[in-house]
């Protein structure tokens, strides 16, 4: 009964271990064909947070690459719909 506990987990701990390396050898193989810049992203994200800004009538994050921008005294706002860009604008006007 001991003997079979050990080698269980053994394999666990082996089969562990090789994906592991294999994972480390992926991303390897990946960022020499494809580029760093290019590779894809990780498990987490889709985006990362330095592409997001804060729509500042309502607070959604959206992408800085949206068409939905408007650009005041130097500073770029960012906005998720046109009726929250129409809003900012009366806002300050």
């Amino acid at each position: 009964m001991f003997r079979a506990l050990a080698y269980l987990i053994f394999g666990i701990l082996l089969l562990t271990i090789i994906r592991s390396v294999l994972g480390a050898f992926g991303q390897l193989f990946t960022n020499l064909t494809v580029g760093p810049e290019k590779a894809p992203p990780g498990p987490r994200g889709t985006t990362s947070p330095q592409t997001l800004q804060k729509d500042p009538v309502c607070g959604t994050f959206v992408a800085a690459s949206t068409d939905l921008q408007k650009v005041r005294d130097g500073k770029t706002y960012y906005f998720c719909s046109a009726a929250c860009r129409d809003k900012f604008r009366s806002d300050i006007s």
